[in-house]
């Protein structure tokens, strides 16, 4: 597995990169950038789209930021609310027609799946647009995979900061706390 799924120690509980996976990560990001700017260019898969794309992928993954970038960025391109509303609570079937439904459940089948969503899936997406476009629509897919689980990852170091922050002050107080009975149980039997 490449991201952690369950609540950390500290609680945090989005799926995030780990130190050790981050690594790994920020590797298939970058072997993936070629593909995204071969897509971009080749310009089968409209901004719209893409947008939708994003959309669904970031509404498995919770990324914050991305919500806010991708919804903004949807509505420039033309997507109504009520469309970007289902595709964020990830009501597929109610966002989209039947050309774009494919893609779409292919987009939330790799985020569920942790990047891998099993042959049948990806034989399904490229039944449905050939095999160019369905590369074009995995780029897409592989990039906001990895914006979403970077924005998660920097939460989740925030919240561990906070969290060990925390712990700190609360030993911290314990600490003042202890000395203070001790020097006054040594006032009670020296008074000076």
């Amino acid at each position: 597995m490449t991201t952690e799924t369950v609540p950390t120690e500290s609680g945090f509980k989005k799926k995030h990169y780990t130190a050790r996976s981050l690594l790994a990560g920020v590797g298939r990001f970058v072997h993936n950038v070629p593909r995204l700017v071969r897509a971009k260019r080749a310009d089968r898969v409209s901004d719209r789209f893409a947008e939708k794309i994003m959309l669904a992928v970031t509404a498995v993954n919770e990324c914050q930021y991305c919500t806010r970038y991708h919804t903004e960025l949807a509505r420039e391109t033309g997507v109504d609310l009520d469309t970007i509303d289902h595709l964020l609570e990830s009501d597929i079937e109610g966002a989209v027609d039947e050309g774009e439904r494919q893609a779409l459940l292919f987009a939330q089948a790799y985020a569920e799946a942790n990047e891998n969503p099993g042959p049948e899936t990806v034989a399904k997406l490229r039944e449905a647009y050939g095999p160019a476009k369905a590369a074009d629509v995995q780029a897409f897919v592989r990039a906001i995979y990895f914006g979403n689980l970077a924005g998660n990852t920097y939460d989740a170091v925030r919240y561990a900061a906070r969290q060990h922050t925390r712990r700190a002050r609360h030993c911290l107080r314990d600490a003042v706390a202890t000395v203070r009975d001790v020097v006054e149980r040594v006032r009670d039997r020296c008074p000076i």
